[in-house]
């Protein structure tokens, strides 16, 4: 199992990432896609005390306020150092802090986004637990902002938890671990990941745990159809001989998995992902209606994009599992590095974020339609304005067409954030 400070070098990793992103930026060609004019708008600006630093992806309810996590900021839980916290932004952009991580018993730095219930509970899952030094943690926030800790996990059935959970009717929680399982498999033999079920006492259980050749590194969550079937991804794993560019090693780790846990227990590979049109490293899936998933697979597709590695495809598993490619990168979308899941409106079109490239190199929402046409529907503004922010976690979307999200770095430049920022929460208008 990974030791105490696992979570933060996975941490150290992406704040890596993130300079690099911001370096590529500034040396990336102009795109010359015609796009639909859109207004953004900022709602809040994190100063990281008291209401927290470097957000995740945000959910919305009906009314249109919206809720998400920040990995850090909040007072100091385990001095100097901080644990993050759960906010709330309406509609007007009046941002409240719903909950402060303490790094006691009750969870730190959360980095997935919220899952909310009919009845307004959010549930989510933490990376770590502060000065215990547990693995991770499932947690729920009640309306009233009692923060219950569900499970502790301690354990080889999870850690790291960095996806978002799904939820059944009688209240169960599904999720995936990117680590843990079978020890000796996956990522310095910390384990191949695990599909596990939480009930609301704390009772867990593993469904599926990974070996390498079905999946590695189970990153996106899972979907749950109303037969109570679980499909999710892998990000790595399958065919062990095909180089990933997501991969940590530089050998070839597997190109990454779809797969199906049927409500009888049963686990099927759906796809397995080679890395050339299919693409390879798949995110996290969506479902339609009809019970189709969707997912964007990071790299592969068109293969004289992006020297070479591709700048990868959005593909659909349909209820038959068969799969297929619904769009291929085209070279226009420039380094490809997508944030968040796919969305999908009632007409069947579905929208996205790239992290990078569009007309200010600092990403762009993008649309394709049932036909297959893509369309860059708003560039977010540039990097050199800093007070709107950077890197963009994902998006959603309100019944008006209206998009909201978040902005990982950047945004207030002051003493309490650095010059990294502390990160920031977007509207889009058309």
């Amino acid at each position: 199992m990974p030791g105490k400070y696992l979570s933060g070098d996975i941490r150290s990793v992406r704040l890596f990432k993130i300079f690099a992103l911001v370096l590529l930026t500034a040396t990336l060609p102009a795109q010359a896609q015609t796009e639909k004019a859109g207004s953004y708008t900022l709602l809040h600006t994190f100063t990281n005390s008291p209401d927290g630093a470097n957000p995740g992806a945000v959910i919305q309810d009906a009314d249109g306020n919206l809720y998400g996590t920040t990995r850090g900021g909040g007072p100091p839980c385990v001095p100097p150092f901080t644990c993050g916290t759960i906010f709330k932004v309406d509609a007007s952009g009046k941002e409240t802090v719903l909950y402060t991580f303490k790094g006691g018993n009750d969870g730190a730095y959360p980095v997935a986004a919220l899952t909310r219930d009919a009845d307004g509970n959010l549930y989510g899952n933490t990376e770590g637990n502060g000065a215990l030094g547990a693995l991770s943690t499932v947690f729920k926030l009640d309306s009233s902002g009692q923060e219950t800790v569900i499970y502790d996990f301690e354990n080889s059935v999870a850690c790291c938890q960095d996806s978002p959970l799904t939820l059944d009717p009688a209240g169960n929680i599904y999720g995936t671990s990117p680590y843990a399982g079978e020890s000796g498999c996956g990522y310095d033999g910390l384990g191949c990941g695990t599909v596990f079920k939480l009930t609301q006492a704390g009772e867990i259980k593993a469904l599926h745990v990974f070996k390498g050749t079905d999946g590695s590194q189970p990153e996106g969550g899972v979907v749950r159809d109303a037969q109570g079937n679980i499909y999710g991804t892998a990000l790595l794993g399958g065919n062990l001989s095909c180089y990933s560019h997501e991969g940590h090693t530089g050998e070839p780790e597997g190109c990454g998995t779809v797969f199906k846990l049927d409500h009888n227990g049963t686990f099927t590979v759906l796809h397995t992902f080679e890395g050339h049109a299919d693409g390879s490293g798949p995110l996290g899936l969506i479902e339609d209606p009809e019970g189709n998933v969707y997912g964007i697979a990071a790299n592969g597709g068109n293969t004289k994009c992006n020297q070479g590695v591709g700048c990868g495809t959005i593909f659909k598993v349909d209820t038959k599992g068969k799969f297929s490619v619904v769009f291929t990168f085209p070279p226009e979308t420039v380094q490809p590095d997508f944030a968040g899941r796919l969305l999908r409106d009632s007409k069947g079109n579905l929208y996205g974020v790239n992290q990078i490239g569009g007309a200010h190199f600092s990403g762009f929402i993008f649309k394709v339609d049932p036909k297959g046409k893509f369309t860059i529907l708003s560039s977010f503004p540039s990097t050199s304005e800093e007070q709107d922010g950077s890197n963009p976690q994902g998006i959603t979307m309100d019944s008006a067409g209206n998009f909201y999200g978040s902005m990982l770095i950047f945004g207030s430049q002051d003493n309490n954030c650095g010059f990294q920022g502390c990160g920031t929460v977007f509207k889009v208008t058309f």
